[in-house]
Protein backbone atom coordinates (compact mmCIF):
# COMPACT_ATOMS: atom_id res chain seq x y z
CA UNK A 1 0.00 0.00 0.00
CA UNK A 2 1.32 3.57 -1.20
CA UNK A 3 1.52 6.31 1.38
CA UNK A 4 -0.80 8.41 -0.54
CA UNK A 5 -3.86 5.08 0.35
CA UNK A 6 -2.39 5.27 3.69
CA UNK A 7 -3.36 9.14 3.86
CA UNK A 8 -7.18 8.26 3.38
CA UNK A 9 -9.31 8.79 6.00
CA UNK A 10 -11.77 5.99 7.52
CA UNK A 11 -13.37 7.91 10.46
CA UNK A 12 -15.37 11.25 11.18
CA UNK A 13 -13.17 12.68 13.47
CA UNK A 14 -14.52 16.44 14.41
CA UNK A 15 -11.90 19.52 13.31
CA UNK A 16 -11.97 21.08 16.59
CA UNK A 17 -10.52 17.91 17.95
CA UNK A 18 -8.18 17.79 15.19
CA UNK A 19 -6.87 21.13 15.29
CA UNK A 20 -6.44 20.77 19.61
CA UNK A 21 -4.25 17.54 18.26
CA UNK A 22 -2.08 19.85 16.28
CA UNK A 23 -1.66 22.16 19.07
CA UNK A 24 -3.70 24.76 18.00
CA UNK A 25 -5.44 26.87 20.96
CA UNK A 26 -9.46 26.71 20.25
CA UNK A 27 -10.39 28.20 23.82
CA UNK A 28 -12.44 30.71 21.78
CA UNK A 29 -14.38 28.37 20.04
CA UNK A 30 -16.18 28.04 23.36
CA UNK A 31 -17.53 31.57 22.64
CA UNK A 32 -20.76 30.27 20.91
CA UNK A 33 -24.80 30.67 21.95
CA UNK A 34 -25.19 26.59 21.06
CA UNK A 35 -24.17 24.36 23.34
CA UNK A 36 -21.44 22.04 21.38
CA UNK A 37 -17.98 24.39 21.07
CA UNK A 38 -16.70 21.57 18.12
CA UNK A 39 -19.85 22.88 16.42
CA UNK A 40 -19.65 26.51 16.28
CA UNK A 41 -20.63 27.97 12.66
CA UNK A 42 -17.66 30.57 12.52
CA UNK A 43 -14.66 27.89 13.00
CA UNK A 44 -16.19 24.18 12.21
CA UNK A 45 -16.41 25.03 8.33
CA UNK A 46 -13.51 26.80 7.31
CA UNK A 47 -10.94 25.43 5.16
CA UNK A 48 -7.92 26.91 7.37
CA UNK A 49 -6.78 27.89 10.71
CA UNK A 50 -3.15 29.05 12.37
CA UNK A 51 -1.62 29.25 15.20
CA UNK A 52 0.06 32.69 15.09
CA UNK A 53 3.60 32.48 14.62
CA UNK A 54 3.84 28.89 14.85
CA UNK A 55 2.33 27.24 12.08
CA UNK A 56 -0.96 26.58 9.41
CA UNK A 57 -3.50 24.29 9.29
CA UNK A 58 -5.24 23.46 6.26
CA UNK A 59 -8.12 21.13 4.89
CA UNK A 60 -7.19 19.03 1.69
CA UNK A 61 -9.40 16.68 -0.67
CA UNK A 62 -7.39 13.47 -0.50
CA UNK A 63 -8.38 13.20 -4.51
CA UNK A 64 -6.54 16.03 -4.81
CA UNK A 65 -2.85 15.22 -3.72
CA UNK A 66 -0.40 13.32 -5.95
CA UNK A 67 2.40 11.27 -5.26
CA UNK A 68 4.79 12.52 -7.86
CA UNK A 69 8.71 11.44 -7.11
CA UNK A 70 8.42 9.14 -4.05
CA UNK A 71 6.77 13.03 -2.92
CA UNK A 72 2.98 13.52 -2.00
CA UNK A 73 2.25 17.17 -3.25
CA UNK A 74 -0.54 19.28 -3.37
CA UNK A 75 -1.01 21.56 -6.01
CA UNK A 76 -2.67 24.61 -5.30
CA UNK A 77 -4.79 25.92 -9.04
CA UNK A 78 -7.44 29.06 -8.64
CA UNK A 79 -10.83 27.69 -9.41
CA UNK A 80 -13.76 28.71 -11.16
CA UNK A 81 -16.00 31.40 -9.09
CA UNK A 82 -18.42 29.38 -7.30
CA UNK A 83 -22.12 29.82 -8.23
CA UNK A 84 -25.47 29.91 -6.71
CA UNK A 85 -26.22 29.65 -2.95
CA UNK A 86 -22.76 29.82 -0.50
CA UNK A 87 -21.04 31.62 -3.25
CA UNK A 88 -20.06 34.22 -1.04
CA UNK A 89 -18.69 32.00 1.61
CA UNK A 90 -17.15 30.47 -0.29
CA UNK A 91 -15.24 33.10 -1.95
CA UNK A 92 -14.07 34.07 1.46
CA UNK A 93 -13.01 30.69 2.31
CA UNK A 94 -11.25 30.48 -0.79
CA UNK A 95 -9.30 33.71 -0.23
CA UNK A 96 -8.72 33.02 3.89
CA UNK A 97 -7.13 29.21 2.42
CA UNK A 98 -4.79 31.32 -0.38
CA UNK A 99 -3.72 34.33 2.26
CA UNK A 100 -3.08 31.29 4.72
CA UNK A 101 -0.52 29.66 2.52
CA UNK A 102 0.85 32.66 1.79
CA UNK A 103 1.81 33.72 5.21
CA UNK A 104 3.04 30.08 5.76
CA UNK A 105 5.34 30.78 3.08
CA UNK A 106 6.63 33.97 4.09
CA UNK A 107 6.87 33.22 7.70
CA UNK A 108 8.68 29.35 6.63
CA UNK A 109 5.96 28.22 9.32
CA UNK A 110 5.44 24.45 8.86
CA UNK A 111 1.79 23.37 7.56
CA UNK A 112 -0.24 20.82 9.36
CA UNK A 113 -3.14 18.97 6.86
CA UNK A 114 -6.10 17.40 7.60
CA UNK A 115 -7.18 15.31 5.21
CA UNK A 116 -10.80 14.79 3.66
CA UNK A 117 -12.86 12.76 1.58
CA UNK A 118 -16.48 12.47 0.44
CA UNK A 119 -18.33 14.82 -2.00
CA UNK A 120 -16.77 17.75 -3.23
CA UNK A 121 -18.18 20.62 -5.09
CA UNK A 122 -16.65 20.66 -8.11
CA UNK A 123 -17.62 22.90 -10.87
CA UNK A 124 -15.41 21.60 -13.95
CA UNK A 125 -16.68 17.87 -13.37
CA UNK A 126 -20.36 19.32 -12.73
CA UNK A 127 -20.98 18.60 -9.25
CA UNK A 128 -22.90 21.81 -7.90
CA UNK A 129 -23.88 20.90 -4.69
CA UNK A 130 -22.78 21.50 -1.53
CA UNK A 131 -19.48 19.59 -0.54
CA UNK A 132 -19.97 16.85 1.84
CA UNK A 133 -17.36 15.38 4.38
CA UNK A 134 -17.31 11.76 5.17
CA UNK A 135 -14.00 11.22 6.89
CA UNK A 136 -11.35 13.39 8.39
CA UNK A 137 -7.82 12.85 9.62
CA UNK A 138 -4.91 14.80 10.64
CA UNK A 139 -1.72 13.65 9.03
CA UNK A 140 0.84 13.35 11.88
CA UNK A 141 3.29 14.48 9.01
CA UNK A 142 4.04 18.44 8.57
CA UNK A 143 4.24 19.67 5.15
CA UNK A 144 5.57 22.62 3.72
CA UNK A 145 4.59 25.39 1.31
CA UNK A 146 7.67 24.79 -1.33
CA UNK A 147 6.66 27.83 -3.93
CA UNK A 148 4.36 30.20 -4.02
CA UNK A 149 3.38 32.61 -7.14
CA UNK A 150 2.60 36.11 -6.05
CA UNK A 151 0.46 37.01 -8.50
CA UNK A 152 -1.98 34.09 -9.27
CA UNK A 153 -1.92 32.52 -5.78
CA UNK A 154 -0.54 29.34 -7.18
CA UNK A 155 1.53 27.12 -5.01
CA UNK A 156 2.70 23.83 -4.14
CA UNK A 157 2.55 21.65 -0.90
CA UNK A 158 4.99 19.20 -0.33
CA UNK A 159 4.34 16.35 2.42
CA UNK A 160 7.45 15.86 4.53
CA UNK A 161 9.50 19.16 3.67
CA UNK A 162 11.28 21.69 5.25
CA UNK A 163 10.17 25.67 4.74
CA UNK A 164 13.29 26.66 3.86
CA UNK A 165 13.43 27.58 0.61
CA UNK A 166 10.80 30.11 0.54
CA UNK A 167 11.33 33.95 -0.07
CA UNK A 168 11.84 35.96 3.58
CA UNK A 169 9.05 37.96 4.80
CA UNK A 170 10.34 41.60 4.81
CA UNK A 171 9.43 41.91 8.36
CA UNK A 172 11.15 38.48 9.25
CA UNK A 173 15.05 40.22 10.18
CA UNK A 174 16.27 37.50 11.87
CA UNK A 175 15.96 35.04 8.83
CA UNK A 176 17.47 37.00 6.40
CA UNK A 177 20.81 36.69 8.34
CA UNK A 178 21.40 33.24 7.39
CA UNK A 179 22.11 30.91 4.37
CA UNK A 180 22.48 27.86 3.52
CA UNK A 181 22.84 24.68 6.47
CA UNK A 182 22.94 27.65 9.12
CA UNK A 183 19.40 29.04 7.72
CA UNK A 184 17.78 25.28 8.16
CA UNK A 185 19.51 25.25 11.60
CA UNK A 186 17.70 28.51 12.45
CA UNK A 187 14.18 27.44 11.29
CA UNK A 188 14.96 23.74 13.77
CA UNK A 189 15.57 26.64 16.54
CA UNK A 190 12.59 28.35 16.35
CA UNK A 191 10.23 25.45 16.07
CA UNK A 192 11.97 24.14 19.28
CA UNK A 193 10.92 27.77 20.85
CA UNK A 194 7.36 27.98 20.27
CA UNK A 195 6.80 27.13 23.89
CA UNK A 196 8.90 29.77 25.02
CA UNK A 197 7.56 32.59 22.53
CA UNK A 198 3.56 31.33 23.83
CA UNK A 199 5.16 31.87 27.18
CA UNK A 200 6.84 35.39 26.73
CA UNK A 201 2.71 36.69 25.22
CA UNK A 202 1.26 34.86 27.96
CA UNK A 203 3.83 36.66 30.52
CA UNK A 204 3.37 40.05 28.65
CA UNK A 205 -0.97 40.37 28.74
CA UNK A 206 -1.05 38.95 32.37
CA UNK A 207 1.13 42.11 33.57
CA UNK A 208 -1.29 44.42 30.95
CA UNK A 209 -5.07 43.35 31.55
CA UNK A 210 -4.76 41.06 28.53
CA UNK A 211 -2.75 43.44 26.24
CA UNK A 212 -0.01 43.27 24.25
CA UNK A 213 2.28 46.07 24.57
CA UNK A 214 5.42 47.16 22.71
CA UNK A 215 8.10 47.23 25.61
CA UNK A 216 10.41 49.50 23.67
CA UNK A 217 10.80 52.75 26.34
CA UNK A 218 9.14 55.44 24.16
CA UNK A 219 6.85 53.65 22.34
CA UNK A 220 4.31 51.36 24.09
CA UNK A 221 2.28 50.66 21.15
CA UNK A 222 -1.04 49.04 21.96
CA UNK A 223 -2.48 47.18 18.92
CA UNK A 224 -6.02 46.49 20.31
CA UNK A 225 -5.73 50.58 21.71
CA UNK A 226 -5.21 51.41 17.74
CA UNK A 227 -7.11 48.33 15.74
CA UNK A 228 -9.74 46.95 18.65
CA UNK A 229 -10.30 43.42 18.22
CA UNK A 230 -8.77 43.38 15.14
CA UNK A 231 -5.35 43.77 16.96
CA UNK A 232 -5.68 41.22 19.43
CA UNK A 233 -3.08 39.16 20.68
CA UNK A 234 -0.66 41.01 17.61
CA UNK A 235 2.97 41.50 18.23
CA UNK A 236 6.32 40.63 17.65
CA UNK A 237 8.73 38.44 19.55
CA UNK A 238 11.86 39.99 19.78
CA UNK A 239 15.32 38.08 20.86
CA UNK A 240 17.31 40.26 22.86
CA UNK A 241 20.50 37.93 22.65
CA UNK A 242 20.43 37.55 18.58
CA UNK A 243 20.25 34.03 17.20
CA UNK A 244 23.23 34.50 15.13
CA UNK A 245 25.48 34.66 17.51
CA UNK A 246 24.52 31.43 19.28
CA UNK A 247 26.42 28.36 19.40
CA UNK A 248 26.07 25.85 16.42
CA UNK A 249 24.63 23.56 19.13
CA UNK A 250 22.01 26.09 20.04
CA UNK A 251 21.32 27.55 23.16
CA UNK A 252 18.41 27.66 25.42
CA UNK A 253 15.59 30.88 25.17
CA UNK A 254 14.17 32.42 28.58
CA UNK A 255 11.25 34.48 28.76
CA UNK A 256 13.98 37.00 29.91
CA UNK A 257 15.81 36.87 26.57
CA UNK A 258 12.77 37.94 24.65
CA UNK A 259 10.65 41.00 24.47
CA UNK A 260 7.18 42.18 23.27
CA UNK A 261 7.74 44.65 20.35
CA UNK A 262 5.55 45.95 17.16
CA UNK A 263 6.50 45.26 13.92
CA UNK A 264 7.92 49.20 13.19
CA UNK A 265 10.58 48.60 16.11
CA UNK A 266 11.17 45.49 15.20
CA UNK A 267 12.54 47.17 11.95
CA UNK A 268 14.44 49.88 13.52
CA UNK A 269 16.09 47.42 16.17
CA UNK A 270 18.17 44.69 13.11
CA UNK A 271 17.68 47.73 10.44
CA UNK A 272 21.01 47.50 8.64
CA UNK A 273 21.67 44.03 10.40
CA UNK A 274 21.75 45.30 13.71
CA UNK A 275 20.60 44.18 17.31
CA UNK A 276 20.08 47.69 18.91
CA UNK A 277 19.39 47.53 22.48
CA UNK A 278 15.74 48.42 23.76
CA UNK A 279 16.62 51.55 25.56
CA UNK A 280 18.49 52.96 22.80
CA UNK A 281 16.23 52.95 19.93
CA UNK A 282 14.30 55.90 21.20
CA UNK A 283 15.65 58.96 22.17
Amino acid sequence: MSTLDELVPKQKLRVMDLLKEAGVDVSHWKDYKGKNPAANPKFCYNWSFEQPGEKVIVCLWHPSLRQEKGRIVFNRKLERDRVGPGATIWKQREAEFGTRLELAYRQQLPVNVIVLSGERYDLDRGHTQASKVRARLLDPVPWAVTNYNFSSGECQLVRGELPVAAAVDASDFELAWFEGEARRQFIYHRRREVAARREKIKQAKGLNDGRLICEVPGCHFDFVERYGSLGQDYAHVHHLRPLRDAPKEGRKTNLADLAIVCPNCHAMIHIGGKCRALNELIS
